[in-house]
């Protein structure tokens, strides 16, 4: 894939190494999975959403447990340095990204309540545009943090190697 090696830095962002990126990236998707069993929960007891579907409500609880548990995978294998860990977080997160941008949108599309305007439409459009960016920035990441770890002599110096 000589295009994603172009794309592949020694650095999570200018000053932060990729072990630690991907630390954050990890309590990213934790916090993020927390966040939505908060609303989900929020849902079943007060139900002040107009989310109604059973099927949404599945989705959610489905959607909490594969954050929760990638985050727990990256995080395990950034700290034993076991580097055929991070595929399995990388199929979880693009599991993730395609049923929560794709599916979820569609399920709750229809009785969504911030499309009830443009402006509101348009903001919401505008998050999951971002947080589609900031989630495909975190998976490429994630494969520069396992590109680095399994090919260090590509990315030795120079000045080492005379």
């Amino acid at each position: 894939m000589p295009f994603l090696r172009k794309l592949v830095r020694q650095e999570f962002c200018f000053c932060i190494s990729l072990t630690s990126g991907c630390i954050i990236i990890s309590f990213y998707t934790l916090f993020f999975g927390f966040l939505n069993a908060g609303t989900t929960v929020d849902e079943v007891i007060y139900k002040k959403t107009f989310k109604t579907d059973v099927y949404a409500k599945w989705f959610n609880v489905f959607h909490i447990a594969l954050m929760i548990a990638a985050a727990v995978i990256l995080l395990i294998s950034v700290m034993t340095k076991i580097l055929k860990i991070v595929f399995i977080w990388m199929a979880m997160f693009i599991i993730h990204m395609i049923s929560y941008y794709i599916v979820f949108n569609a399920l709750i599309n229809v009785r969504n309540p911030f499309l009830k305007s443009a402006v509101p439409a348009f903001l919401y459009v505008l998050v999951n545009l971002v947080t589609l960016g900031i989630d495909l920035f975190c998976l490429l990441k994630v494969y520069s943090y396992y590109y680095v770890k399994s090919h260090p002599d590509q990315f030795r110096p120079a000045c080492v190697d005379k």
